[in-house]
């Protein structure tokens, strides 16, 4: 990290009294994926910033814990806008031009939103499509990136087509085949889940992004979690658009989220909600941003996480997060009678690790985990799946893996 950029971050948490006593500038490991033991103390100082407590918290894919510093701002500028006469105002330009740097979108093309369901919806309601026209998706979706299209396939009389995709995934060929041979003549739109939330494969979204813009057909990525857990350039993939919970693996207030819309969409896509400014093309993607009075806390909140996150990296905080998820699966593969149901790739495996355990459901492996740990994961029961899914983000550590393992093995002998 360059000095300029941590007294910036040390300015915006002047609480963070950790910054100084952090080497930023360490080199990362030649393997990405490694974790040495050297790097522990380093990771150990921004395990300091969270206040998880009593338990192993390993379900960031629901919604992440927000670091002190992120805390710190969103209260400060809520305490100061109650005072009535000391509001701070939010810099929105700034807001879209640090989210512009991080996720490779043109400023004017980022909405905020206050989670991937709202701006999944904003898409899906602002298309014009007609009827018999077919949205095509998979049945590993998550119901905000899906009843959405329920909504105005009902009401248009538009078709709704799913395939299974193969799980686990084999191959990035697999994932993008399994597209492929789905789409039919009457396919107007592809709703994409960068990270399936159940199985945490990554799918090859540019690829598919690619060839479906030879086909004329309009791509709307499910981005809830590639945003602070994956390196994401939205130029490279080019998307038609990209929804997002920064909530989650950018440790941003529950709340804030964001929607970009790709600059040929930008004059054509209807808003949700219409308020001032609504038919104003010129004022890009802001026409989306008028929706009435809301918590702009929540913003600063956003801005702060933004801040903390670019003071670690994303390169950094990706490898040590995929590190520890392979650790994770390692553990998991050699345990007799589980089932992983997550990628055996490195490529295609994120943050996110599912799994079974042979003959016994998997509500009673996460009620024994609380009893063990406590240790929060999530049970994936959509679509008459059945798997618990862990989640390692920089908060979690290696012994914190370890132990998980250890218990599930525990469990799957008994």
């Amino acid at each position: 990290m360059r000095r300029r950029d941590l007294l910036r971050a040390a300015a915006l948490f002047p609480a963070a009294a950790w910054l100084p006593g952090v080497e930023w500038a360490v080199a990362p490991p030649a393997d990405a994926l490694a974790l040495p033991g050297d790097d522990e103390p380093y990771w150990n100082e921004v395990r300091r910033q969270f206040l998880i407590a009593d338990g192993i918290f390993f379900n960031t894919g629901t919604w992440g814990a927000c670091p002190r510093p992120v805390l710190d701002a969103l209260i400060r500028n809520l305490t100061a806008f109650e005072t009535v006469f000391h509001q701070q105002a939010l810099d929105l330009p700034a807001l879209r031009n640090e989210l512009s740097a991080l996720v490779g979108a043109p400023p004017h093309t980022l909405v905020f939103t206050r989670n991937t369901t709202e701006g999944m919806n904003v898409v899906a309601h602002g298309l014009d499509l007609v009827a018999g026209d077919e949205i095509l998706t998979t049945t590993h979706e998550h119901v905000g990136g899906r009843c959405c299209w329920e909504a105005v396939a009902r009401r248009h009389r538009l078709g709704l087509v799913t395939f299974t995709p193969p799980v686990p995934a084999e191959s990035e060929d697999a994932l993008l085949n399994a597209w492929q041979s789905a789409v039919t003549p009457r396919t107007r739109v592809l709703s994409i889940s960068h990270v399936f939330f159940t199985t945490g494969a990554i799918q090859p979204v540019a690829r598919l992004c690619a060839w479906a813009r030879e086909r004329g057909l309009i791509t709307v990525v499910d981005g809830a979690h590639p945003p602070g857990m994956l390196v994401t350039d939205l130029q490279a993939i080019d998307c038609d658009f990209f929804a997002s919970s920064p909530h989650k693996w950018l440790l941003a207030p529950k709340g804030s989220g964001f929607l970009h819309i790709s600059e040929r969409w930008l004059d054509r896509l209807w808003p949700l909600v219409a308020s001032g400014g609504w038919d104003d093309l010129a004022i890009k993607a802001d026409r989306f941003d008028h929706v009435g009075t809301r918590n702009d806390s929540l913003l600063v909140g956003f801005q702060a996480a933004l801040a903390f996150h670019r003071a670690i990296g994303s390169e950094r905080v990706e490898r040590r997060i995929r590190g520890l998820a392979t650790r994770l699966d390692a553990g998991l593969r050699a345990l007799p009678g589980v089932g992983l149901r997550s990628p055996g790739s490195p490529a295609l495996r994120s943050a996110l690790v599912s799994f079974e355990v042979e003959g016994m459901p998997s509500k009673e492996v996460i009620r024994r985990l609380w009893e063990k740990g406590p240790v929060r994961v999530r049970h994936v029961a959509e679509n008459g799946l059945d798997y618990v899914r862990l989640s390692t983000h920089i908060y979690n550590t290696p012994g914190e893996v370890d132990r998980v393992v250890e218990m599930v093995g525990e469990i799957a002998k008994s």
